[in-house]
């Protein structure tokens, strides 16, 4: 997710470097000055008006200012991030693609612009992609190898995903989260195993375009005749084989915390919120989950900071 500090200093910079190309010959240097003070005076203008709409989620108005950014600074990569993340406020992503790609291909060492591009391939299921993407951020942060292990449980490459596994451990990255992936592929590889020994199929009346939106269907059916113990074992089936959908996480904890195990809420929710994308809605219902189990635990502190929260995104 873009950070306010980082946008306003690239776009500085951007002033203050990148000249714009006028097509027409230059008639004079003192002419040449005018030109590009009242282009770069215009772009100022459109780049604060979609920084503006933004903030007050008017996406649309957004995508429009930059746009006359790019008409006027169609080498920026900046904007070209910046078109990308408001298309994908929009859930608009394949319209996000290009644009991030552009921005990727500009500054190809960019963690901004990588984590975004990630974000992107994972809302498309594009596992492949969203991989590439994990395997070079995580060669600069290792707090992307979590990321990559749940992209090739979910691609599945159990063995691959063990290998990263293998370097968290050597590292003593996030431990928990290592003896938790093992078990979680130990389980999913004795599971295929049986099934290939029965000879069953899996999953035999479930959609094979969108498995995802199935497991999402029958888990808010189950919400609807609140049937919680079952949400809860189909929300975390959904979990074990689609491991980055945030919704999932999301659906999970509604199940815990109408169960009353609200620690266990918490944590699944937490999870939840670092495979989040830019979806602010979800981010809102999360929240107002945690709220939920933290006062379930008799935490008013926590579940006040939570709330602020809800409170600061209306």
């Amino acid at each position: 997710m873009l950070k306010k500090g980082f946008i306003k200093a690239v776009f500085l910079g951007v002033l203050a470097i990148s000249p714009l190309a006028i097509a027409q010959e230059i008639p004079s240097e003192t002419d040449a000055d005018i030109s590009h003070e009242e282009n770069n005076d215009a772009f100022q203008e459109y780049f604060y008006e979609s920084l503006k709409q933004k903030g007050i989620e008017n996406y649309d108005k957004a995508v429009s200012a930059l746009l006359e950014c790019k008409l006027l600074q169609p080498e920026n990569e900046v904007i070209d991030y910046e078109l990308g993340l408001n298309y994908m406020y929009q859930r608009k992503y394949v319209e996000a693609q290009p644009y991030l790609e552009t921005a990727v291909e500009a500054d190809t060492e960019n963690k901004w612009y990588l984590d975004a591009l990630l974000d992107c391939f994972k809302a498309q299921q594009n596992i492949e992609k969203a991989i590439e993407i994990a395997e070079k951020l995580a060669q600069k942060n290792p707090q992307y190898y979590s990321m990559l292990t749940n992209l090739y449980i979910e691609k599945p490459d159990y063995k691959k995903a063990l290998a990263v596994l293998e370097i968290m451990e050597n590292k003593g990255i996030d431990k928990a989260f290592v003896v938790q992936s093992k078990s979680k592929i130990g389980m999913m590889q004795n599971l295929q195993a049986l099934k290939s020994e029965s000879g069953d199929k899996f999953e035999e009346n479930a959609s094979v375009n969108n498995p995802v939106e199935d497991y999402k269907n029958q888990i808010l059916k189950q919400q609807e005749r609140t049937d919680y113990n079952e949400m809860l074992a189909v929300s975390s089936e959904a979990l074990d084989n689609y491991p980055t959908q945030p919704e999932f996480y999301y659906l999970k904890g509604v199940a815990l915390n109408k169960l009353q195990k609200f620690k266990m809420a918490t944590e699944v929710l937490e999870e939840g919120l670092i495979y989040l994308l830019d979806d602010k809605q979800l981010q809102k219902d999360l929240y107002k989950e945690m709220v939920v189990a933290y006062n379930g635990l008799n935490n008013a502190e926590k579940a006040k900071e939570f709330q602020q929260k809800i409170n600061e995104n209306n």
